[in-house]
């Protein structure tokens, strides 16, 4: 998330101590309603939490850290298509 999604203006919403922020992280930018059905036609499921959350799950027995860096790209670069404009009509 730091590396990939902070210099696009992404913050955390979640504590980062794992034992106050559970098996969920979420995350906020203002263009994250626009992305999500973008996202869920890819297969990266998370839910919106308004006005601006993605809500991740992150459970360790059924999703591997593979699939978190494949959503966590898919984030990142549906961000960059908003801000280029290549998500308009």
């Amino acid at each position: 998330m730091d590396e990939l999604l902070t210099p696009l203006g992404v913050r955390l919403s979640s504590p980062r101590d794992p034992q106050r922020r559970g098996s969920h992280v979420t995350v906020d930018h203002e263009d994250f309603a626009a992305v999500l059905p973008g996202l869920w036609s890819q297969g990266v499921i998370p839910d919106f939490r308004p006005p601006h959350g993605l809500r991740l799950g992150l459970s360790p027995l059924s999703t591997s850290f593979a699939e978190v860096e494949v959503g966590i790209r898919a984030i990142r670069d549906s961000l960059v298509e908003v801000r280029d404009g290549a998500g308009s009509a």
